[in-house]
């Protein structure tokens, strides 16, 4: 079948590393959103004070 020609190929891929790439691109999504917001944010606020 051709199933094990790779059996380290999922102790590259394990669920601790899959999380922390979930968490590394989940944050760095927050941030760039929260980077792309703000000055948003800042300017409706700067134009209603």
């Amino acid at each position: 079948m051709g199933y094990r020609t790779r059996p380290t190929a999922a102790s590259q891929f394990a669920p601790a590393d899959l999380l922390k790439g979930i968490l590394v691109v989940s944050s760095f999504g927050f941030w760039a959103v929260m980077l792309g917001l703000m000055p948003v944010l800042l300017f409706r606020v700067w134009l209603v004070g």
